[in-house]
């Protein structure tokens, strides 16, 4: 039978290690490489991967590295979460040619999203521009 203090020990552990691989992943981190990389719509983009993964506390999403959600016949793996910011520029490129059409429009036209999803990416409020 495993002692009290050692089962607190593994626990304590276990949290430490946990709060510090999520605490690397943020809002700030990853907005800033979306800007770096030149994604169109950042500040609509980070609420996307905001709402996708509940603010990156999805392990379902975040241990794929998938912080979009994106699926093909089955949720995508990626090597990192930049590996998928990398991804979203691709495919935000491939697909989003009439720079002046509405991004939310966009987003349920391509189908990635329902026609009550631009909704809730607006009632995050996210004060954030690319500098």
């Amino acid at each position: 039978m495993i002692s009290t203090r050692l089962f607190l020990f593994i626990v304590v552990l276990f949290i430490g290690v946990s709060s510090s691989a999520q605490s690397k992943l943020n809002v700030d981190t990853v907005f800033k490489y979306i800007c770096e990389k030149g994604i169109a719509h950042p500040e609509i983009v980070i609420k996307q991967a905001v709402l996708e993964t509940g603010w990156f506390k999805s392990p379902f999403l975040m241990k794929r590295n998938n912080i979009f959600a994106f699926r093909y016949k089955e949720y995508m793996y990626f090597k990192s979460w930049k590996d998928c910011v990398d991804y979203y520029k691709t495919w935000q490129d491939k697909r989003y040619k009439d720079k002046t059409e509405d991004y939310y429009k966009f987003l349920v036209r391509i189908k990635y999203a329902t026609p009550q999803y631009p909704a809730h990416l607006k009632k995050l409020k996210l004060d954030m521009a690319c500098k």
